[in-house]
């Protein structure tokens, strides 16, 4: 069970100014949230770029249903009439920033047809014994997944036909359907304020409170010469997001403690550009394929506004061409 799960998780993974809802709903996250991240497959299926590119979304699909058909979803999707293209919207996953699989929290929304999606929950747990089981907290189903390999259970419940969310413990699951249902979002006014700056129309979108940084790194590698892990302990928090429209846009930004480190951290990240640059440079006059990473080297800005750093960059329909044109006949 472990194993078919894992698949798809990495299938999902695979699928990663006018006022706009954020790109992640506050709403459905725990309290303790510190780090999130959102995939809007719907966003990305939509942008221009991959409706011009059809190969890439066709590659896209046979990759995607190849993997699917290795496993036992495939035939669940179809009995419950779930087309992962057309009904996937977005997937948003949470931790409190550690590796502790208990802090793990997923909310997927798309279309869905509760009725056979809870039919399709009730065969299949007839058929599976205590590995799954369906019941109901007022009106929102709820799925219990056992894992036998560690005998750790998993709860997701159905909420109407547009949300599934899951949650490593009844009690949590409860709080959040009651969230969702009081449309109140009970996160940390700093986490809050991070997944203020994202935008649902990003296809992919990643916040970080200071103290998710600090229990990311409290395990990380350190690299003789580069103090990177110094310099993301000194964020308050960090953003991250992609864009697809007509290219695909990316932007970094960090909160540092004040004005000034911001600054200071901007001059440090301009002369790692300029020697980055100088350095592709070089090596694009001897292979042509390193061109492309100076072409994307060269849209790199870095900028402040108060105590945000941002780096912002691009990869160009130019050079997506040119990306394509060494991997394709």
């Amino acid at each position: 069970m472990r194993s078919y799960l894992s698949r798809i998780a990495c299938v999902f993974l695979v699928l990663g100014m006018t006022l706009v809802a954020p790109a992640i709903e506050p709403k459905y996250l725990p309290p303790n949230a510190e780090m999130a991240l959102a995939l809007n497959l719907k966003q990305i299926l939509n942008s221009e770029l991959i409706r011009d590119k059809k190969v890439l979304l066709d590659s896209a699909k046979a990759f995607v249903q190849g993997k699917l058909e290795e496993t036992p979803f495939k035939a669940y999707f179809d009995k419950a009439g779930f087309d992962l293209f057309r009904d996937l919207h977005s997937i948003t996953i949470t931790t409190d920033g550690s590796k502790d699989l208990d802090s793990l929290f997923i909310a997927v929304e798309g279309n869905f047809n509760s009725e056979k999606c809870v039919d399709l929950a009730k065969s299949a747990a007839r058929d599976s014994g205590d590995v799954l089981k369906v019941t109901k907290n007022d009106n929102v189903n709820i799925f219990e997944l056992t894992l036998r390999a560690n005998d750790k259970t998993i709860f997701a419940g159905l909420i109407g036909d547009s949300v599934l969310v899951a949650a490593p413990t009844r009690e949590a699951l409860n709080a959040t359907i009651a969230r969702v249902k009081a449309n109140n979002a009970t996160l940390k006014p700093g986490v809050k304020k991070l997944i203020e700056t994202t935008s649902n129309q990003q296809s992919f979108s990643m916040v970080t409170s200071g103290a998710g940084i600090a229990k990311g790194l409290e395990n990380a590698p350190r690299v003789p010469g580069a103090d990177v892990g110094g310099l993301l302990a000194g964020l308050d928090g960090l953003s991250f997001s992609i864009t697809l429209t007509k290219d695909i846009t990316f932007q970094l930004a960090g909160t540092a403690r004040d004005e000034e480190s911001a600054k200071q951290m901007a001059s440090q990240g301009d002369v790692g550009l300029r020697l980055a640059k100088a350095f592709l440079t070089q090596k694009a006059n001897e292979d042509d394929k390193m061109q492309l990473a100076t072409d994307v080297l060269n849209t790199l800005k870095i900028t402040t506004q108060g105590p945000n750093v941002i780096l912002r960059g691009a990869v160009t329909q130019r050079t997506l061409d040119k990306l394509l044109s060494f991997r394709l006949p």
